[in-house]
């Protein structure tokens, strides 16, 4: 019998020490230390990103007003507005006189109407009072003569008057075909005037130069 308890002590005690010397488990560590960490690394960086962002916006508003103010600038430049006029008188004025220099034999009606579109004055009031007889004149002709300016430069010019010097080219083609084109060059003196934005030819008279 005592040897029985002896064993059983024995085994107790055993017990008792494995359980002593069992270490005990670690708690799982948490990941929120971690996270966190990562979570105030990138607020530096979301900082920069939005202060780049707001200085190239700023940048780009700065521009936009400096070309606003500049277009005003050159908008009110008294010469960058005569210039503008001098480039719309040498463009209206060399239409107009294209026009008047060319003729279709085959509709000259519509060549005359052209003629009254282009002209203002004297020169409009002129054109107004050609008749049939004039226009049958023009047909009989058999021509078809085609202006064309070459060269054009404003030697005055205000407000509302402007004249303009052109060389014309001018090709006269029979009605037959049977003959080569023939080509004329004439200088003329255009006097313009504006109306109602478009420059018309007030009076044209050819220049005694011969190019």
């Amino acid at each position: 019998m005592t040897d029985v308890r002896a064993t059983d002590e024995l085994d107790d005690r055993d017990v008792t020490d494995a359980d002593d010397t069992a270490e005990p488990a670690e708690p799982a560590e948490s990941a929120e230390p971690e996270a966190d960490a990562d979570e105030a690394s990138s607020r530096p960086r979301r900082s920069r990103v939005g202060w780049i962002a707001w200085l190239v916006l700023a940048i780009s508003v700065a521009a936009v007003v400096v070309a606003f103010l500049a277009w005003r600038d050159a908008d009110d430049d008294p010469d960058r507005a005569r210039a503008a006029l001098r480039d719309s008188a040498v463009i209206d004025g060399t239409h107009a006189v294209e026009t008047m220099t060319s003729m279709d034999y085959r509709d000259v009606a519509t060549g005359i109407k052209a003629w009254q579109g282009v002209s203002t004055g004297v020169l409009h009031d002129q054109l107004l009072s050609v008749g049939e007889d004039e226009q049958k004149m023009l047909a009989d002709q058999g021509k078809i003569a085609t202006g064309r300016v070459v060269q054009a430069a404003v030697t005055d010019l205000t407000d509302r008057s402007a004249t303009l010097i052109v060389a014309v080219e001018v090709t006269v083609q029979g009605k037959d075909g049977s003959e080569e084109p023939t080509l004329k060059r004439n200088r003329f003196s255009a006097d313009l005037v504006l109306v109602k934005g478009e420059w018309k030819i007030e009076n044209l008279q050819q220049v005694s130069v011969t190019l």
